[in-house]
């Protein structure tokens, strides 16, 4: 009779310590996931540029060397023409 109220024992004990840590880590999901979610959104209104304007952190190299300035693109030679 007492071996069978020890293994009773012994077996609710793991019943209940499943289920406690079943429920400690859906929680702990669901917190981590909360944090996870808070951080996007502030990120996401930091790098919000204000008054709708563009910020570019990267300017890619020119690929084809060092043949002028990339930024003033290709010249082409006009003349005026007067009316």
């Amino acid at each position: 009779m007492i071996l069978k109220l020890i293994i009773f024992f012994i077996a609710i004990g793991w019943v209940l310590s499943s289920l406690v840590k079943y429920f400690l880590r859906s929680k702990l999901k669901q917190f981590v996931d909360q944090v996870n979610e808070s951080q996007r959104a502030e990120y996401r209104q930091q790098t919000r540029p204000k008054d709708g304007n563009v910020n570019v952190d990267y300017i890619p190299k020119d690929k084809r060397g060092s043949r002028g300035n990339s930024r003033s693109g290709e010249y082409i030679d006009y003349e005026e023409v007067k009316d």
